[in-house]
């Protein structure tokens, strides 16, 4: 009568099982177009057993039916963690593409009108004026095209720094959604926790929790690691943004006090992204993440100039003192060099903003300064001084060559004026000072000292933030310096040769476009090789991000192929589940009719 009894335990439990398997295939029948479903499958095991002793003294086991262990989701843990690595990086080269088609039409076009023609229309200014010296309308027509000059690059420069700071709304979206996500995954957590400790299914929150890890995927790279109690932590960047039971906040800061540009921080302190460089690569995966990438693409400031490190040469004159070349001094500025140029790779080299911001500055402070040169030429002497204790301090400085200069056609005779300006810093300081004289004597002389471009003070640089048209020359173009002066060793008249070469320094070398390259190009050329280079930069990483597509893409279909709907299959399975159901039934039926037969016969 037991072994009746356990039977129809068995057949009970059977059934229960045939309806639990029925019922999780109609689930998945149903969510079988439902974006992020994971399909799910009911574990049926082996109940207890019941042991006896047989008739000689064996041991029996007697099956007391099945159990279900649990409704699992068929996951494959390895493919969402490359999916997720995968779609950050394709992530990651999106934000700097599109920061490249971002330049790509700045540089393009500026207001209907192309920043080279500017370049262009300077130049044949310069050679109309060397052709007409004499002539004021050519000396207004220079100015005249040198301000607009000056205009149109400012203008694309502040269009590059106004696009690198408008980023900052698009780090905060990404900062904010990115704790919105951690809050909500944290919420699942609990749910998930809740409901599986009575022993309820929650694969259907966790099926939503899975669809916020690969949305997280898209911002950061991180870790994510299913703790026991079937809550997820999550660890980036060093460090936890949610642990068992506490979520930590991101928010957003200043690069710096004088910065406008903002970065993630986390809310109790401290960079988010704690890394030396901007600098990136697959191999250590530091390309991964659209937050990543953002910051990449636009970089930490607004780069100018003199961040492009310059490779010293060796027919440099300093390098010849006392007619001996000084190969530990050339040994030591190139040690630095290449210190130098490995910051500028993990600094402005690796953000396309602070690149071509770097870039139209190194343009616009060549032609420039080549221009003032040529006007206000300059020479060092060595002068003496007496400092505040009464001591006599030797010196060499940089004056106006006033040998060599130009000076206008103005009623002053106006010498040493230079076409562009610095806002706060005067060309150069008129001082009185005991001048050493070829045969070794001091003479006081009156002298034009040059106000040198320090690299540590903005002010003194002839940046494209400091420019200005000299007001004494938009003033009075008169005072542009075209005729020779009374000391050159000249007959008094106008410089139509030197004129002439001021036109020719636009065929002249400014310099490489990057510390890497070979190629130095000169000023008509130079914004040509920033567009073909930035064109170029696009391109290749227009050429990543399909790949990436493709590569994510195809990660995503092997998840599917283990995780998603078959419709086909759980049709079969929901036939067979049926059968099984129906078989469970029968078997039920007949050990009823058993019982009942042996309770009559009982009873009779």
């Amino acid at each position: 009568m037991s072994n009746l009894m356990a039977s129809f335990n068995a057949g009970v439990s059977g059934l229960h099982s045939a309806q639990a398997s029925l019922n999780t295939t109609s689930h998945n029948l149903a969510n079988a177009q439902t974006k992020g479903y994971v399909r799910q499958q009911v574990l049926v095991m082996d109940s207890f057993y019941q042991s006896a002793i047989g008739p000689h003294d064996n041991v029996m086991q007697v099956g007391t039916g099945t159990v279900i262990a649990k409704t699992r989701q068929i996951r494959n843990t390895f493919l969402d963690a490359q999916y997720r690595l995968q779609l950050g990086r394709q992530c990651f080269y999106e934000q700097n593409q599109s920061a490249a088609m971002e330049l790509e039409d700045m540089l393009g076009e500026l207001e209907g009108e192309q920043f080279q023609e500017s370049i262009t229309e300077f130049q044949s200014a310069l050679r109309s004026l060397s052709e007409n010296p004499e002539n004021i309308v050519f000396k207004d027509q220079v100015v005249s095209i040198a301000s607009k000059f000056i205009e149109r690059a400012r203008a694309l420069q502040n269009q590059l720094n106004t696009y690198q700071t408008s980023l900052n709304t698009e780090v905060i979206n990404q900062v904010d959604r990115i704790n919105e996500i951690i809050t909500e995954i944290k919420d699942y957590n609990q749910l998930i926790r809740k409901y599986e400790a009575t022993g309820d299914g929650a694969n259907d929150y966790r099926d939503k929790r899975n669809d916020l890890l690969d949305e997280l995927g898209q911002y950061i790279n991180f870790d994510a690691n299913e703790e026991v109690d079937g809550v997820v932590t999550i660890y980036a960047e060093g460090s936890f943004l949610l642990d068992s039971s506490t979520q930590y906040f991101l928010t957003t800061a200043y690069e710096s006090d004088t910065s406008k540009l903002l970065k993630p921080v986390w809310a109790t302190g401290g960079d988010f992204f704690r890394r030396d460089s901007l600098a990136y690569s697959t191999a250590n995966n530091t390309d991964v993440g659209s937050l990543w990438g953002l910051l990449v693409a636009r970089g930490s400031y607004a780069a100018i100039y003199n961040d492009m490190p310059v490779k010293p040469l060796e027919s440099d004159e300093k390098y010849m003192a006392g007619g001996t070349f000084d190969q530990r001094a050339y040994d030591r500025d190139m040690d630095q060099y290449k210190k130098d140029v490995e910051v500028y790779n993990g600094v402005v080299g690796a953000s396309i903003v602070m690149t071509v911001q770097n870039q139209l500055d190194m343009l616009v402070h060549g032609i420039v300064t080549k221009i003032n040169n040529m006007l206000c030429p300059n020479k060092e002497v060595t002068i003496q001084t007496t400092d505040a204790a009464g001591n006599t301090v030797t010196e060499t400085v940089t004056v106006l060559d006033e040998e060599n200069s130009l000076m206008g056609d103005d009623k002053d005779n106006t010498m040493g004026t230079e076409l562009f300006s610095r806002r706060s810093v005067e060309r150069y300081t008129k001082m009185t000072a005991q001048v050493r004289q070829d045969d070794g004597t001091y003479k006081e002389m009156e002298i034009y000292k040059y106000n040198e471009e320090d690299p540590s003070d903005i002010y003194s640089l002839y940046t494209i933030g400091q420019l200005e048209m000299n007001p004494v020359v938009l003033k009075d173009a008169s005072t542009l310096a075209v005729k020779y002066s009374l000391t050159n060793g000249h007959a008094k008249g106008y410089a139509y040769d030197e004129v002439e070469k001021l036109a020719g320094i636009f065929d002249e070398k400014i310099g490489v476009l990057n510390p890497n390259s070979m190629n130095t190009y000169n000023s008509k050329d130079f914004y040509v090789g920033m567009v073909d280079e930035l064109a170029n930069t696009g391109f290749v990483w227009n050429g990543i991000v399909e790949n990436q597509q493709i590569t994510a893409s195809s990660i995503d279909d092997e998840r599917q192929n283990v995780m998603g709907v078959s419709t086909e299959e759980e049709l079969s399975d929901l036939i067979k589940f049926q059968r099984c159901f129906d078989a469970s039934s029968r078997y039920i039926t007949t050990i009823s009719e058993m019982l009942e037969y042996i309770i009559e016969r009982l009873g009779g």
